[in-house]
C-alpha cells in the first residue's frame, strides 16, 4: 500500500526544480528573452525540450549492447540500430557512440551492401557532430531559410538531439537520402516532430498547438505534462508572469477533460490494487493517547 501512495506522490507532487517559463503567444520575444537573462534560475520551455532530447538512458543502454557483436552479427546489429533510430531521436551520447561503432564496423570488411549502409550511417552521425572534411557519402548543404519562413513560431531546430542555430545564414550539412528525427522547438508552442528526409520535412504543413490560450486577465493551459504544468509559469509582460497551475479553475478542469480517458481508469486501478492488497488483513486503529 505504501508503494501505491509513493507512486502517486511522485506523479503528483511538484519537484524542486528550476522554474520553467512559457512565452504567451501575445508576449514580446524581446521582453521574454530579457526576463530570462534577469532570472538565471529560470529556464525557457524550449530549452527544457532540448534537454529532454539530449538524454535517453534506455536508448543508450540498448545501443551499447551492439558493441559486443561479432563481424558476422553486424547485419542483425544494423536492423536493431535502424529500429531504435526510427522509434526516437538519438541522444547526444548515442550519436557519439554510434559514430565510433560504425567506424569499427567498416573496418571488419562486411559485404558490399552492408558496407554501403554502414558507411552512410557513419557519415550521418559524423556530420551531426560538426565533423568537417570530405566524406564518401552523397552529402548536401541545405539552407534553413525556407523552413524558418514556413514555421515562424519556431525557436530552434533539433536534428536528432543536435541543436541547429536558426540564424539567417544557417545551413545544415546532411546525407541526402538519410532519414533524420527533426524537432521544431518553440517557447510558446508544443514541439512538432517529424522523421524523414529534409526534403520531406519541407513538404509538411505544420499546425502547432499553442501552450497557452488567453491573456493575463484569464487563460487556459494546454500542457498535458502534469509535472511540467506544476512548475511552469507563463510570461505575458514583465509585470504579468503567472503560474500555470493557478490560472483559474477552468485550467484544471480542461486538463482533466483532456486526460480523463486514462486518468479515471488509472485511479480505479490504483484504488482497486490498494483494496486487494488489504484483503484478508486485520486493520487495528489505536486510540490516540492524551497522556
Amino acid at each position: 500500500m505504501k508503494t501505491l501512495f509513493a507512486i502517486l506522490f511522485l506523479l503528483l507532487a511538484p519537484t524542486a526544480q528550476a522554474q520553467v517559463l512559457i512565452q504567451a503567444p501575445s508576449a514580446s520575444p524581446t521582453d521574454f528573452k530579457k526576463y530570462l537573462q534577469e532570472n538565471p534560475t529560470t529556464r525557457s520551455y524550449g530549452d527544457v525540450q532540448i534537454e529532454k532530447l539530449q538524454q535517453a538512458p534506455d536508448q543508450e543502454q540498448q545501443l551499447f549492447h551492439l558493441a559486443d557483436l561479432s563481424p558476422n552479427e553486424v547485419p542483425q546489429g544494423l536492423d536493431t540500430l535502424t529500429r531504435l533510430n526510427q522509434q526516437s531521436a538519438l541522444s547526444t551520447l548515442s550519436l557519439q557512440f554510434l559514430r565510433d561503432l560504425t567506424s569499427k564496423w567498416q573496418s571488419g570488411k562486411p559485404s558490399p551492401q552492408i558496407q554501403s549502409s554502414v558507411r552512410n550511417l557513419h557519415c550521418k552521425f559524423s556530420l551531426l557532430q560538426q565533423e568537417s572534411g570530405p566524406t564518401p557519402c552523397a552529402v548536401e548543404t541545405v539552407s534553413l531559410e525556407n523552413l524558418r519562413k514556413l514555421n515562424p513560431w519556431m525557436k530552434a531546430l533539433a536534428v536528432e538531439s543536435q541543436l541547429i542555430p536558426l540564424e539567417e545564414s544557417s545551413r545544415l550539412r546532411i546525407v541526402t537520402e538519410a532519414p533524420y528525427h527533426f524537432t521544431l522547438i518553440s517557447d510558446s508552442h508544443a514541439s512538432v516532430k517529424f522523421y524523414g528526409t529534409f526534403a520531406q520535412l519541407l513538404q509538411q504543413t505544420n499546425t502547432p498547438q499553442a501552450l497557452i490560450e488567453g491573456g493575463c486577465g484569464g487563460f487556459q493551459s494546454q500542457i498535458d505534462d502534469i509535472s511540467l504544468s506544476l512548475q511552469a509559469r507563463v510570461f505575458f509582460t514583465p509585470s504579468c508572469v503567472q503560474a500555470t497551475n493557478q490560472a483559474d479553475e477552468e485550467t484544471e478542469k480542461s486538463w482533466v477533460q483532456r486526460n480523463k480517458k486514462w486518468l479515471i481508469p488509472t485511479a480505479a486501478i490504483l484504488v482497486g490494487g490498494g483494496i486487494y492488497a488489504m484483503k484478508d488483513k486485520k486493520i487495528i486503529i489505536d486510540k490516540p493517547s492524551f497522556k
